[in-house]
């Protein structure tokens, strides 16, 4: 009796413990929220890292787009979901850029997720159209001063790091090129091609054919150093404005008060995954400069980011998106 009683203990004992139990994360699909349209350069990114992830952790990633207002509807499900590390957010420019021009948000981009990596940047460049002649930011500059607001440049969207960038540039050369935004790249593209606009903002993948085309040309790249896919064309800094320094990055978030493992765990599979040189050699030829970094210096350069272009806004008298 006594042996089939200490039997049964052992028994229930062993149940209780493997009743209670946790599942090893993941046990399940993982959902990555892109809050952009299909087959923009976020989407890309976001399908090629889902991709890779799915196999280095073991569960589908299932990209999922909800785009619209400026990603703020994608944007804002994520910071409302379980933090249980189930949902993913590309995050990147536009979010810290929706956060300084509209302090209403319904979500806010600093303290509603916590960054599991950066992933990568992506350069942008302006170009101009082929009636348009001027060729250098300094002959650019002495003509916008001769005639204010005459000469257009278009962008990607109001509020994006596109939009962003001839702002920052009217402020620094004090001048007044006159923004005009469109549904994306592809159609300020169409507007330059047409020559209806002077000039344009936009990465350096979505211009390259166009520049190869004769259909625009370039004049400088806006990052901080020159891009290795056109090494001679100098940067907007090195003509007379050394802090001047846009591009586009992305990073990848969760919503808040995800537990630390589960961010450890995911951090560890995103690196992996930058650092292999066959991925890493995936993501530069599809226009991605890799750049990983810690899930503590993401959520520093989301705040910083914020900031930076508050000022901006500010200084430029900016307003809301309508």
């Amino acid at each position: 009796m006594r042996r089939f009683i200490r039997f049964t203990v052992a028994v229930f004992g062993i149940l209780t413990l493997a009743g209670g139990a946790k599942a090893e994360y993941p046990d399940r699909p993982i959902r990555l929220i892109v809050p952009f349209e299909p087959g923009a350069g976020a989407d890309l990114l976001a399908r090629t890292l889902g991709h890779k992830l799915s196999v280095v952790l073991g569960q589908q990633i299932v990209v999922v787009n909800r785009s619209g207002a400026s990603g703020n509807i994608g944007s804002e499900s994520v910071a409302r979901a379980a933090p249980d590390g189930y949902t993913l957010l590309l995050f990147n420019n536009s979010q810290t850029l929706n956060a300084a021009l509209n302090p209403k948000l319904s979500y806010d981009a600093v303290q509603d997720f916590t960054g599991i990596a950066m992933l990568a940047t992506s350069p942008i460049l302006l170009v101009a159209s082929r009636k348009f002649q001027v060729t250098t930011v300094k002959d650019l500059v002495a003509l916008a001063k001769k005639d204010p607001g005459k000469i257009n440049y278009g962008s990607a969207g109001y509020g994006t790091p596109l939009h962003f960038a001839g702002e920052l540039l009217n402020l620094m050369a004090d001048i007044k090129l006159a923004h005009v935004p469109y549904r994306g790249q592809g159609a300020s593209s169409a507007a330059l091609i047409a020559n209806d606009i002077e000039l344009g903002f936009g990465t350096v993948a979505g211009f390259a054919p166009l520049i190869k085309e004769g259909f625009v040309h370039p004049i400088a790249a806006a990052g901080a150093k020159r891009m290795k896919e056109l090494p001679d064309l100098p940067t907007i800094a090195e003509n007379g404005y050394p802090t001047f320094d846009v591009f586009i990055w992305y990073g990848l978030v969760t919503p808040a008060k995800t537990p630390p493992e589960i961010v450890n765990q995911l951090y560890a599979a995103v690196v992996k995954i930058l650092n292999e040189p066959a991925d890493r050699a995936d993501f530069e030829q599809k226009g991605y400069e890799v750049t990983p970094s810690t899930p503590e210096k993401l959520n520093d350069f989301i705040k910083s980011d914020v900031t930076r272009w508050k000022n901006l806004v500010q200084k430029a008298n900016l307003a809301p998106p309508n």
